[in-house]
């Protein structure tokens, strides 16, 4: 029996030294505290060409469903579910929005209007885009969306991160954020890039970001598929 064990304990010391006894994950950012990460989470998603974020947003009490891919220049294209009912198609550039609501959409916007007005409107704007400058008010909760600077620049300021868990979203590797804001997930393997984020509070976030890098294709309706009101007066 003795030999038994000297040859079980010299078996276990030579796996040791080939580094096949390390089951247990290293520590991910050595060194870094999850504030750190957390910062360096937010800098490279923001230093990312393109990225798309899903997910809920939520403000003054209103949530929004938002599958949205954004570009460094400002770019954006999606949906959105609109608050009075249905899906909203975003086109944004630099200077213009482009939105085109769904059936849903449509008969929520002219539920309480005359019934010839009802049908008037739905025919004329059936499967059309409005557009809008992105200066007009109305613009401006779509503008904080696509704002991917303003959406990531709170991050550096949030306090008691911790560094806990691994974990895996998408088959990426992750460590979790855990703040008194929210649980926050940064990829451990390339580029730190912020994964996912879930907050809570007055306005509460829960978005996922993918595409990171992948080119975003902005086309601008055709001036034939946007409505004009002055066509129509």
């Amino acid at each position: 029996m003795h030999t038994a064990h000297r040859l079980l304990a010299a078996a276990l010391t030579g796996a040791a030294a080939l580094g096949l006894t390390g089951c247990l994950p290293s520590e991910p950012f050595p060194g870094r505290q999850g504030s750190h990460v957390l910062n360096d989470s937010a800098t490279a998603l923001r230093g990312a060409s393109t990225f798309t974020m899903s997910g809920t947003t939520s403000r003054q009490g209103v949530s929004t469903q938002v599958n949205l891919s954004i570009s460094s220049t400002g770019e954006c294209k999606g949906a959105m579910s609109a608050q009075s009912g249905g899906t909203i198609d975003v086109v944004r550039t630099r200077n213009h929005t482009f939105l085109r609501g769904d059936e849903a959409y449509m008969l929520a916007q002219t539920k309480d209007m005359p019934e010839e007005q009802t049908s008037q409107a739905r025919k004329e704007m059936s499967g059309r885009w409005t557009r809008t400058e992105n200066s007009d008010p109305s613009m401006k909760g779509l503008t904080l969306l696509c704002d991917r600077d303003g959406l990531l620049r709170e991050l550096y300021s949030v306090p008691y991160a911790e560094k806990g868990a691994l974990t895996k979203i998408d088959g990426q590797e992750a460590v979790t954020i855990n703040t008194t804001q929210g649980v926050f997930l940064v990829a451990t393997k390339g580029e730190p890039f912020l994964l996912k984020m879930a907050t809570s509070g007055p306005n509460p976030i829960d978005l996922a970001f993918t595409g990171i890098n992948k080119p975003v294709q902005v086309d601008v309706p055709a001036d034939k598929d946007v409505y004009n009101p002055a066509d129509n007066s």
